[in-house]
C-alpha cells in the first residue's frame, strides 16, 4: 500500500503521538499526559505518514526566533516530534517528512530550521549542521568558591510556586538574548521545564536575584536532595537545570549562591555552555569538571540570503566569496561577499565552496571554517580566505541553544 504523507488533522494527533512515542522508545501518552501535552500539539505545524487508516510516522514544528550574532532574532522552524515505526523504517518515510517539514518552512518564509538530534547520523542529510553544543559538568563547591567576579549588588529571593511563571517567563526573554542561538520560547515549553517548581512534586526551586532598584535581573532553576549511597553520612547533591542573568557579575553571582548552600557537596548541570563564564571564575578550575561535550544544535539555513544579510560579521582585513550548494532549495543555491559591512549575492569567483549543512555549522560562528576545511567539507582556494572566514565569522560567547524541544 501507498504510504500517504501529509498535514495532520487535529482530530489525528494522538494516533500521531503514539506513533511518534513508539518510535523514541517511550510508550504511548496515557489520558493524563495526552491532555497536558495537547496544548502544544495545537501550536505546532505537525505533518504525519499513513498507512491507510495507522500512522507510521510523525514530524511538527514549533514557530520561534533564533538571536543570532549582532542580536537580530529570525524566524526559525524548531523541528521536533520525529519519528517512524520500526515495523516501516527504510522507506524514505523519514526524509519525506523532513522534506515536507522544510518545504513547509519555506512557504511561510522561516529563515532558519533547527532542532536536537536524538541519533547525530541523520539529519546531516538534510543539510543540517552542528551549529552549537553542550557540556555536562560537575562542580566541587568547596574547590571553585568563591567565585571570581561575582560583585553584583541586590538581594536574592526563591520565588512562590504561583509566581514562577510569571516572573521568570518575561526575564527569560530579557536576558537569555545576549548569546547566540539561544531561542523564544512557547509558554508550554516554560511551563514544561519549571513543572517540578511550580508543582513542588520534589524539591525544586527557582531563585531570583534582584538588582540595586529591586529589579530582577537573573535566576537559577535548581534541583536538590539528599545522597543517601554516601559511604558516611549522607551528603547533599544539586542539579543545575538553567541559570541565566543580564550581566556577567550577576551570573556570578547566582553560582556563589549555589555554592553557599548549606550540606550541598557537590552540583550537576547536563547542558551548560562550552565556554561558561564559571569556570574562568572559579577559585580552582579543576573544581568545575566538563564530563562530555556533546552537539546541541542542529542549524539549518532555509533562506540562506535572508541569514547572511540579518547577522552581523567581524572586522578583517578583506572579503571572502562564499559560494553555496543545496539540493533542497533551490533558491540558496549562488554565491555571497561576505565583509566586515554586511553579505550580498555576487558573480564573482568564490575563494570557498560549501554545502548547505557546512554553511549552517558555520553560520552562528561556532566551528572554525579552518578546522571544517580540513574534514574536506570546504573547497578552498587558498588559506588566507579560510583565515579571512574565521575572522568575519567567529562569535563569542559561543553558540548555545539551552532550550529542549
Amino acid at each position: 500500500m501507498t504510504i500517504d504523507v501529509r498535514s495532520t488533522l487535529p482530530g489525528e494527533f494522538r494516533q500521531a503521538a503514539n506513533a511518534f512515542s513508539i518510535a523514541l522508545l517511550d510508550p504511548p501518552p496515557n489520558d493524563e499526559r495526552w491532555a497536558r501535552s495537547l496544548p502544544s500539539w495545537d501550536e505546532t505545524p505537525s505533518f504525519s505518514a499513513w498507512d491507510g487508516n495507522t500512522c507510521v510516522g510523525h514530524a511538527s514544528t514549533f514557530l520561534v526566533d533564533t538571536t543570532v550574532p549582532g542580536g537580530a532574532r529570525l524566524s526559525t522552524s524548531a523541528v521536533t516530534r520525529v519519528g517512524v515505526l520500526p515495523t516501516h523504517r527504510r522507506q524514505r518515510i523519514g526524509t519525506r517528512l523532513m522534506e515536507a517539514l522544510i518545504d513547509d518552512a519555506r512557504q511561510r518564509d522561516l529563515v532558519l530550521a533547527s532542532l536536537r538530534a536524538s541519533e547525530a547520523v541523520i539529519y546531516r542529510r538534510y543539510g543540517f549542521g552542528v551549529a552549537g553544543e553542550y557540556a555536562a559538568v560537575r562542580i566541587d563547591p568547596s574547590r571553585v568558591a568563591p567565585v571570581r567576579g561575582a560583585t553584583a549588588s541586590g538581594s536574592f529571593r526563591i520565588l512562590e510556586p504561583t509566581e514562577i511563571l510569571d516572573v521568570v517567563a518575561p526575564l527569560y526573554e530579557r536576558v537569555a538574548h545576549q548569546r547566540p542561538g539561544r531561542i523564544t520560547r512557547p509558554l508550554v515549553w516554560t511551563e514544561r521545564y519549571l513543572r517540578a517548581a511550580i508543582e513542588r512534586t520534589e524539591p525544586s526551586f527557582v531563585v531570583v536575584h534582584h538588582d540595586a532598584t529591586g529589579r530582577p535581573d537573573g535566576y537559577a532553576h535548581y534541583n536538590v536532595k539528599w545522597n543517601e549511597a554516601a559511604p558516611q553520612m549522607p551528603t547533599g547533591e544539586g542539579e543545575i537545570h538553567e541559570l541565566l542573568a543580564a550581566a556577567d557579575d550577576v551570573e556570578l553571582a547566582l553560582w556563589q549562591y549555589l555554592f553557599d548552600l548549606d550540606l550541598v557537596a557537590s552540583w550537576e548541570a547536563s547542558e551548560r555552555p562550552v565556554d561558561d563564564l564559571v569556570k574562568l571564575g572559579a577559585r580552582d578550575p579543576r573544581g568545575y569538571q566538563q564530563i562530555s561535550i556533546q552537539d546541541e544544535q542542529w542549524l539549518r539555513l532555509i533562506d540562506a540570503d535572508t541569514a547572511l544579510r540579518r547577522r552581523t560579521y567581524n572586522q578583517a582585513s578583506g572579503a571572502v566569496v562564499i559560494r553555496l550548494s543545496d539540493p533542497l532549495v533551490q533558491a540558496n543555491n549562488g554565491s555571497w561577499r561576505i565583509d566586515a559591512d554586511g553579505a550580498e549575492r555576487t558573480d564573482d569567483v568564490p575563494d570557498l565552496s560549501v554545502d548547505i549543512e557546512t554553511l549552517s555549522a558555520a553560520y552562528l560562528g561556532g566551528p572554525s571554517w579552518v578546522a571544517l576545511a580540513g574534514t574536506g567539507a570546504v573547497e578552498a582556494t587558498n588559506r588566507e580566505a579560510l583565515a579571512t572566514a574565521d575572522t568575519l565569522f567567529a562569535s563569542r560567547p559561543l553558540p548555545h541553544c539551552g532550550s529542549f524541544f
